[in-house]
Protein backbone atom coordinates (compact mmCIF):
# COMPACT_ATOMS: atom_id res chain seq x y z
CA UNK A 1 0.00 0.00 0.00
CA UNK A 2 2.76 2.26 0.89
CA UNK A 3 4.29 1.45 -2.34
CA UNK A 4 1.83 2.15 -4.13
CA UNK A 5 1.01 5.17 -2.67
CA UNK A 6 4.75 6.63 -3.25
CA UNK A 7 4.11 5.87 -6.63
CA UNK A 8 0.80 7.74 -7.25
CA UNK A 9 2.32 10.32 -5.62
CA UNK A 10 5.49 10.20 -8.11
CA UNK A 11 2.73 10.20 -10.91
CA UNK A 12 0.74 12.93 -9.94
CA UNK A 13 3.72 15.41 -9.49
CA UNK A 14 5.30 15.13 -12.65
CA UNK A 15 1.84 15.82 -14.22
CA UNK A 16 1.11 18.69 -12.32
CA UNK A 17 4.82 20.34 -12.73
CA UNK A 18 4.16 19.42 -16.28
CA UNK A 19 1.01 21.20 -16.74
CA UNK A 20 2.58 24.35 -14.67
CA UNK A 21 5.50 24.06 -16.99
CA UNK A 22 3.28 24.20 -20.20
CA UNK A 23 0.93 26.90 -18.24
CA UNK A 24 3.66 29.44 -17.37
CA UNK A 25 4.91 28.97 -21.26
CA UNK A 26 2.18 31.45 -21.76
CA UNK A 27 1.74 33.57 -18.50
CA UNK A 28 1.13 37.17 -19.15
CA UNK A 29 3.72 37.61 -16.28
CA UNK A 30 7.04 36.67 -18.42
CA UNK A 31 8.84 39.49 -19.56
CA UNK A 32 8.36 42.82 -18.68
CA UNK A 33 4.73 44.05 -18.59
CA UNK A 34 3.89 47.41 -20.11
CA UNK A 35 0.27 46.99 -19.92
CA UNK A 36 -0.30 45.41 -23.27
CA UNK A 37 0.62 42.30 -24.66
CA UNK A 38 3.94 41.91 -25.68
CA UNK A 39 6.35 39.53 -27.43
CA UNK A 40 7.84 38.57 -23.77
CA UNK A 41 4.38 38.56 -21.77
CA UNK A 42 2.54 36.39 -24.98
CA UNK A 43 4.37 34.46 -27.04
CA UNK A 44 1.62 32.89 -28.30
CA UNK A 45 0.27 35.68 -29.97
CA UNK A 46 3.14 37.92 -30.91
CA UNK A 47 6.29 37.29 -32.48
CA UNK A 48 10.05 39.13 -31.60
CA UNK A 49 10.30 42.68 -32.56
CA UNK A 50 6.47 42.92 -32.73
CA UNK A 51 4.78 46.02 -31.05
CA UNK A 52 0.94 44.73 -31.56
CA UNK A 53 0.25 41.25 -33.35
CA UNK A 54 1.86 41.02 -36.52
CA UNK A 55 2.87 44.48 -36.93
CA UNK A 56 6.79 45.26 -36.03
CA UNK A 57 8.82 48.14 -34.70
CA UNK A 58 10.01 48.40 -37.80
CA UNK A 59 6.85 49.32 -39.72
CA UNK A 60 5.33 51.60 -37.22
CA UNK A 61 8.95 53.77 -37.79
CA UNK A 62 8.13 53.16 -41.70
CA UNK A 63 4.83 54.77 -40.54
CA UNK A 64 6.16 57.65 -38.84
CA UNK A 65 8.47 58.47 -42.08
CA UNK A 66 5.97 58.42 -44.27
CA UNK A 67 3.53 60.62 -42.94
CA UNK A 68 6.57 63.20 -42.10
CA UNK A 69 7.08 63.02 -45.65
CA UNK A 70 3.44 64.27 -46.16
CA UNK A 71 3.59 67.11 -43.39
CA UNK A 72 4.86 70.37 -44.45
CA UNK A 73 8.47 71.31 -43.63
CA UNK A 74 8.35 72.47 -40.17
CA UNK A 75 4.80 70.85 -39.01
CA UNK A 76 3.52 69.58 -36.18
CA UNK A 77 1.01 66.92 -35.81
CA UNK A 78 -0.35 66.12 -32.30
CA UNK A 79 -2.19 62.82 -31.67
CA UNK A 80 -4.10 62.33 -28.33
CA UNK A 81 -4.99 58.48 -27.34
CA UNK A 82 -8.68 58.19 -26.78
CA UNK A 83 -10.46 58.68 -23.68
CA UNK A 84 -12.24 56.15 -21.62
CA UNK A 85 -15.70 55.94 -21.61
CA UNK A 86 -17.77 54.89 -18.79
CA UNK A 87 -20.67 52.39 -18.49
CA UNK A 88 -21.35 54.05 -14.86
CA UNK A 89 -19.40 55.67 -12.25
CA UNK A 90 -16.82 53.05 -11.98
CA UNK A 91 -17.54 50.87 -14.31
CA UNK A 92 -15.86 51.76 -18.20
CA UNK A 93 -16.83 50.35 -21.21
CA UNK A 94 -14.30 48.29 -23.27
CA UNK A 95 -11.50 50.55 -24.08
CA UNK A 96 -10.67 51.23 -28.19
CA UNK A 97 -7.87 52.92 -28.75
CA UNK A 98 -8.13 55.95 -31.01
CA UNK A 99 -7.41 54.73 -34.94
CA UNK A 100 -4.56 57.49 -35.19
CA UNK A 101 -2.70 57.41 -32.00
CA UNK A 102 -1.97 53.40 -32.44
CA UNK A 103 -1.46 53.50 -36.09
CA UNK A 104 1.47 56.00 -35.53
CA UNK A 105 2.56 54.57 -32.24
CA UNK A 106 1.25 51.22 -31.35
CA UNK A 107 0.36 51.93 -27.98
CA UNK A 108 -3.02 50.17 -27.06
CA UNK A 109 -3.50 52.80 -23.61
CA UNK A 110 -5.52 55.54 -22.26
CA UNK A 111 -3.32 58.71 -20.81
CA UNK A 112 -1.06 59.82 -23.95
CA UNK A 113 -0.66 62.39 -26.27
CA UNK A 114 1.51 61.69 -29.61
CA UNK A 115 3.78 64.58 -31.29
CA UNK A 116 5.10 63.85 -34.88
CA UNK A 117 7.54 66.38 -36.54
CA UNK A 118 10.41 66.67 -38.39
CA UNK A 119 12.76 67.69 -35.48
CA UNK A 120 11.50 65.61 -32.82
CA UNK A 121 10.47 62.61 -34.63
CA UNK A 122 8.18 61.15 -32.51
CA UNK A 123 8.13 62.62 -29.20
CA UNK A 124 5.00 60.87 -26.38
CA UNK A 125 3.44 62.18 -23.17
CA UNK A 126 2.74 59.21 -21.01
CA UNK A 127 0.75 58.98 -18.21
CA UNK A 128 2.07 58.53 -14.87
CA UNK A 129 0.33 55.60 -13.08
CA UNK A 130 -0.61 55.53 -9.24
CA UNK A 131 -0.28 52.83 -7.15
CA UNK A 132 -3.93 52.37 -7.06
CA UNK A 133 -4.34 52.60 -10.50
CA UNK A 134 -1.76 49.94 -10.97
CA UNK A 135 -3.86 47.51 -7.92
CA UNK A 136 -7.19 48.19 -9.98
CA UNK A 137 -6.32 48.53 -13.43
CA UNK A 138 -3.13 46.63 -13.86
CA UNK A 139 0.40 48.34 -15.13
CA UNK A 140 0.70 51.35 -17.80
CA UNK A 141 3.08 52.04 -20.20
CA UNK A 142 5.17 55.19 -18.78
CA UNK A 143 8.07 56.66 -20.38
CA UNK A 144 10.15 53.51 -20.22
CA UNK A 145 7.92 51.86 -22.13
CA UNK A 146 7.31 54.44 -24.88
CA UNK A 147 11.22 54.69 -25.48
CA UNK A 148 11.68 51.00 -25.29
CA UNK A 149 8.64 49.57 -26.12
CA UNK A 150 7.38 51.88 -28.76
CA UNK A 151 10.48 53.44 -29.93
CA UNK A 152 9.64 57.00 -29.52
CA UNK A 153 12.65 59.52 -30.05
CA UNK A 154 11.50 61.25 -27.06
CA UNK A 155 9.42 60.65 -24.67
CA UNK A 156 8.30 62.61 -20.92
CA UNK A 157 5.27 62.04 -18.73
CA UNK A 158 2.28 64.06 -19.20
CA UNK A 159 2.87 66.69 -16.38
CA UNK A 160 5.36 67.86 -18.66
CA UNK A 161 3.31 68.66 -22.00
CA UNK A 162 2.38 71.99 -20.67
CA UNK A 163 5.80 73.16 -20.71
CA UNK A 164 7.78 71.37 -23.24
CA UNK A 165 4.72 70.80 -25.97
CA UNK A 166 4.00 74.39 -25.70
CA UNK A 167 7.67 75.30 -26.35
CA UNK A 168 7.34 72.63 -29.19
CA UNK A 169 4.24 74.31 -30.79
CA UNK A 170 5.67 78.24 -30.40
CA UNK A 171 8.72 76.93 -32.65
CA UNK A 172 6.31 75.35 -35.42
CA UNK A 173 5.04 77.14 -38.17
CA UNK A 174 2.15 74.93 -39.10
CA UNK A 175 0.27 72.58 -36.20
CA UNK A 176 -2.26 69.60 -36.92
CA UNK A 177 -4.40 67.36 -35.22
CA UNK A 178 -7.30 65.20 -35.25
CA UNK A 179 -10.27 67.83 -34.99
CA UNK A 180 -12.68 64.57 -34.46
CA UNK A 181 -10.26 63.37 -31.52
CA UNK A 182 -9.16 66.60 -30.09
CA UNK A 183 -8.14 66.33 -26.48
CA UNK A 184 -8.31 69.22 -24.12
CA UNK A 185 -5.28 68.13 -22.64
CA UNK A 186 -3.32 70.14 -25.44
CA UNK A 187 -5.98 72.07 -26.76
CA UNK A 188 -6.47 74.41 -23.63
CA UNK A 189 -2.55 75.12 -23.76
CA UNK A 190 -1.98 78.83 -24.61
CA UNK A 191 0.55 78.24 -27.55
CA UNK A 192 -2.38 75.84 -28.80
CA UNK A 193 -5.04 78.48 -28.44
CA UNK A 194 -2.66 81.27 -30.37
CA UNK A 195 -2.07 79.17 -33.33
CA UNK A 196 -5.39 78.57 -33.41
CA UNK A 197 -6.56 82.48 -33.23
CA UNK A 198 -3.49 82.53 -36.17
CA UNK A 199 -5.22 79.90 -38.76
CA UNK A 200 -1.81 77.92 -38.05
CA UNK A 201 -3.80 74.65 -36.50
CA UNK A 202 -5.13 72.08 -39.41
CA UNK A 203 -6.77 68.76 -39.48
CA UNK A 204 -4.26 66.30 -39.41
CA UNK A 205 -6.64 63.09 -40.69
CA UNK A 206 -6.34 64.46 -44.18
CA UNK A 207 -2.87 62.85 -43.96
CA UNK A 208 -3.54 59.96 -41.88
CA UNK A 209 -6.09 58.37 -44.10
CA UNK A 210 -4.18 58.88 -47.39
CA UNK A 211 -1.37 56.65 -45.49
CA UNK A 212 -3.57 54.40 -45.29
CA UNK A 213 -4.84 53.98 -49.23
CA UNK A 214 -1.45 51.83 -49.74
CA UNK A 215 -1.41 48.77 -47.49
CA UNK A 216 2.14 47.03 -46.17
CA UNK A 217 2.53 43.20 -46.72
CA UNK A 218 1.74 43.09 -42.90
CA UNK A 219 -1.45 44.80 -43.29
CA UNK A 220 -2.51 42.59 -45.58
CA UNK A 221 -2.05 39.26 -44.09
CA UNK A 222 -4.05 40.36 -41.11
CA UNK A 223 -6.69 41.27 -43.39
CA UNK A 224 -6.42 38.40 -45.11
CA UNK A 225 -6.34 36.48 -41.74
CA UNK A 226 -9.34 38.44 -40.50
CA UNK A 227 -11.09 37.93 -43.49
CA UNK A 228 -10.47 34.14 -43.06
CA UNK A 229 -11.53 34.18 -39.55
CA UNK A 230 -14.62 35.46 -39.92
CA UNK A 231 -15.61 33.17 -43.02
CA UNK A 232 -15.17 30.25 -40.58
CA UNK A 233 -17.73 32.09 -38.21
CA UNK A 234 -19.98 32.09 -41.15
CA UNK A 235 -19.67 28.72 -42.41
Amino acid sequence: MHILRRNLLQRFSSSFFNQVVKLRAFSSRIGDDVGQPTPGTHPQLMKNGEITPGISSDEYIWRRKKLLQLLPENALAIVASAPVKMMTDVVPYTFRQDADYIYITGCQQPGGVAVLGHHCGLCMFMPEARPDDVIWQGEVAGVDAALGTFKADEAYPISALDKILSRMIRSSDQLFHNVNTADFAYMNLEAFRQAANNGKVKDFSVYTHEARWIKSEAELNLMRNSASIACQVCD
